[in-house]
């Protein structure tokens, strides 16, 4: 004669089965309604060369290899010119001469950091 070494109760049968029925359920569901966003983001990802070339188009080579660098695009996105190597990259020698005499505005609690960005740096 066997021997079990435990009991199972109706109650852990009912639960396993309870979880196998919801592990079906999330699947039935996730296959009906969430299923297609791997296709829709395969063809997104595969429309990035054209949409990286309109905007170079569009922009010109200037604009997009600033923009290419400071988002640091895959090299197959981006394009060798004077503008990307060279010293004549965009805001390089920006001038902070609107900083000169700069004061900051007194607070009370010490903290710095009143003066919004856009007043003082340029911003596209």
């Amino acid at each position: 004669m066997k021997e079990y070494g435990e009991v199972i109760f109706v109650d852990q049968l009912k639960h396993c089965r309870v979880v196998a029925n919801q592990i079906d359920k999330t699947r039935i569901n996730w296959q009906k309604n969430s299923a297609w966003f791997a296709d829709a983001q395969r063809e997104q990802y595969s429309r990035y060369a054209s949409i990286y070339a309109e905007c170079r188009e569009m922009y010109g080579d200037k604009i997009y290899g600033y923009y290419a660098r400071r988002n640091r695009l895959r090299s197959e996105y981006t394009f060798k010119s004077r503008t990307t190597t060279g010293p004549g990259n965009l805001f390089t020698n920006e001038s902070m001469a609107h900083l000169k005499g700069y004061k900051y505005s007194q607070t009370t609690n010490g903290e710095y950091g009143s003066v919004r960005p856009s007043e003082l740096f340029f911003c596209f």
